[in-house]
């Protein structure tokens, strides 16, 4: 994995919510609201030790979609609770919870919540995991899902790659024309395919090479979890 610095990430992150809102993917308050991260990222300067948020109350907010079930309308929001990386590190991650919700006009739907983890010391599951539900909805909590499992073992994935996921799930037809294969974006889409793949790809790899071997005593899954990652 390629030494990330926090001006690199920055200018990723910022370039790339500027183009979605260019191409109208975005509301407008999105490019206001990553002024924080982007902040935090600017004063790392040169250094690949860093971190950042994008808020609960200020996320990233896309344009309004429309439920084809029952018409329902709704915008996709990414916000980073926290990301804190050393990218000079072999595990880079030191804290991780970016987090997708469906925040639909209807105050009485639940709001579809995923969120990629880290496994805090003695949680059950993989280290490195996504999740459904959490919790989101502040004027009715019981509108949140409060079955915690299943934690699917999964690479991390960032806010760049998060909207990636979003453009090509809910606008894609702007996507595969304006987005998919433009090389002004996709060179900020790598630099965090780097990041978020490389520790898993790895650690897959390096088991699929030893899988018929004395050593494999246990499956991908059992070496992913949360007490048995080395």
């Amino acid at each position: 994995m390629s030494k990330i610095s926090g001006r690199e990430m920055a200018k990723s992150l910022n370039a790339t919510v500027q183009r979605y809102f260019e191409l109208g993917l975005l509301e407008g308050e999105s490019c206001a609201n990553i002024g924080t991260a982007t902040a935090q990222l600017n004063r790392a300067k040169k250094n690949t030790t860093w971190e950042y948020s994008v808020s609960k109350g200020a996320p990233i907010v896309f344009k309004e979609r429309t439920d084809p079930r029952d018409n329902n309308k709704f915008n996709p929001l990414i916000m980073v609770e926290k990301i804190s990386v050393d990218t000079d590190a072999e595990f880079p991650y030191r804290e991780w919870v970016t987090v997708l919700v469906l925040k639909y006009k209807d105050r009485e739907r639940s709001c579809p919540r995923w969120h990629f983890d880290l496994g805090n010391s003695g949680q059950p599951g993989p280290r490195l995991h996504l999740q459904y539900g959490g919790h989101y909805h502040e004027d009715d909590r019981g509108l949140d899902e409060t079955l915690k499992i299943p934690r699917w073992s999964k690479f991390p994935l960032d806010t760049i790659l998060l909207m990636e996921v979003v453009a090509a799930n809910f606008f894609e037809e702007t996507w595969k024309g304006q987005l998919r294969d433009d090389p002004s974006l996709t060179k900020y889409i790598k630099l965090s395919e780097g990041l978020c793949y490389d520790v898993f790809s790895k650690k897959l790899s390096s088991y699929l090479e030893n899988i018929d071997g004395d050593q494999a005593r246990t499956t991908f899954l059992g070496g992913c979890w949360n007490d048995n990652w080395a």
